[in-house]
């Protein structure tokens, strides 16, 4: 178990930088990459480590990964002691954070990796019932410390860890779903705006909601009208809010048991103008633009299509066809709402490939949002990669 009564920085495991490792972890990002080390030392996974650069100079304290291309996740850049108080102290202030910028909000997240200094660490809340994932060995191995102030902090209903991220595994880490805390309900209900949500916090997607999402659908709102096409649908999230003022709404997934969930919560809101169908989307668009569709408003909402650097290629062609097609089935005056949430596509690179099918389909568009995620997501600004969700708002003039 890693050390969390306090110890000074002298008395950790050293790892030393290069001089160009020095200098990027002077420019302020908080990951250093393997190449960047000095020496290789073995230690094990998670563990915490005083890091230096080529003459000693005291740079910080991070989480050492044994198997990551990224090597170390900078906790501190103090030389102060990372014990229970420290821990205490940044749990506080994220949840004092959530508590000015969503108030009352019940599906919220409470803990965002390093943007609430907790490197590899996300903790959502859905009302009493809290969901914890660890994406590091670091915040593994101090897990049964995270949990006990939780408890102490918020004495949530139940705790349930959601380890089924695949980025454990480029961390050694094994992949589980458990509840370690209460019991959770095979099906949590929740609000967002007016509406009534399903949440299955032990096999729905991330943490049973898309919770970075929230603001986006609640804002959306105020575009949709007529006939509505959410593509990617989910659940249903941005189709049911727009439900309130269209005539129609299709969703469109290929997944029949998101479909299902999404059925059941447009029946939960009296919302009977619903049609779920289940399809590829790529296929779905292309047989509406060939047999001459036309819907008022679009959301695309896809998953990451570039998770890598290369996946760059094919995932650009990918975002330019979808967006294209949806041009295509756009009507004159309507409003298209198109997501990413790859981080290896810049928002300027994002917002260029739609200029790129607005070209190709004859459209003229004209921008009203560029949003991103919820404000309990906020993004470190020293850490780009945290920049991912992209989310533009657009209305078309021809």
């Amino acid at each position: 178990m890693a050390q969390t009564s306090g110890r000074a920085w002298q008395d950790l495991p050293v790892i030393r930088l290069t001089g160009k490792g020095r200098r990027w972890a002077k420019s302020g990002h908080p990951w250093i990459y393997r190449d960047d080390l000095a020496e290789m030392v073995p230690l094990p996974a998670g563990e915490l480590v005083a890091v230096v650069g080529p003459t000693g100079d005291f740079l910080g304290q991070a989480f050492y990964s044994a198997t990551s291309r990224i090597a170390l996740r900078l906790v501190t850049r103090r030389e102060e002691a990372v014990d229970r108080e420290f821990w205490a102290a940044r749990l506080e202030g994220a949840l004092t954070y959530r508590e000015q910028v969503a108030p009352g909000v019940e599906a919220r997240r409470l803990v965002y990796g390093e943007a609430d200094g907790f490197p590899g660490l996300v903790v959502d809340t859905y009302g009493p019932h809290l969901v914890v994932q660890t994406l590091h060995p670091g915040p593994e191995r101090l897990l049964p410390l995270f949990l006990e102030l939780l408890t102490s902090r918020l004495s949530p209903a139940s705790i349930t860890l959601r380890h089924d991220a695949e980025v454990r595994l480029l961390e050694g880490l094994a992949l589980e779903v458990r509840t370690v805390k209460g019991e959770v309900p095979e099906r949590l209900t929740i609000r967002e705006g007016d509406l009534t949500f399903l949440v299955d916090v032990l096999r729905g997607q991330k943490t049973g909601l898309f919770l970075d999402q929230r603001e986006n659908r609640l804002t959306v709102r105020l575009y949709g009208q007529g006939e509505v096409l959410d593509a990617f649908a989910y659940q249903g999230g941005f189709g049911l809010h727009l439900a309130r003022n269209a005539r129609q709404v299709t969703l469109v997934d290929s997944s029949a048991a998101a479909l299902e969930v999404a059925r059941e919560n447009a029946r939960m809101n009296g919302l009977s103008h619903i049609i779920a169908i289940k399809e590829n989307v790529f296929h779905f668009l292309r047989k509406a633009v060939q047999e001459g569709r036309r819907y008022d408003t679009i959301v695309l909402d896809p998953p990451a299509f570039a998770k890598s650097r290369q996946d760059r290629p094919g995932a650009l062609r990918g975002y330019l066809e979808i967006n294209r097609q949806a041009l295509e089935l756009l009507a004159p005056g309507g409003c298209l709402i198109t997501c990413s949430c790859s981080y290896n596509l810049r928002e300027e690179e994002f917002l260029d490939l739609i200029r790129q099918a607005a070209q190709a389909a004859g459209r003229e568009l004209r921008l009203v949002e560029r949003r991103g995620a919820a404000r309990d997501h906020p993004a470190l600004l020293s850490l780009p990669e945290s920049l991912y969700l992209k989310c533009f708002i657009l209305h078309a003039l021809s």
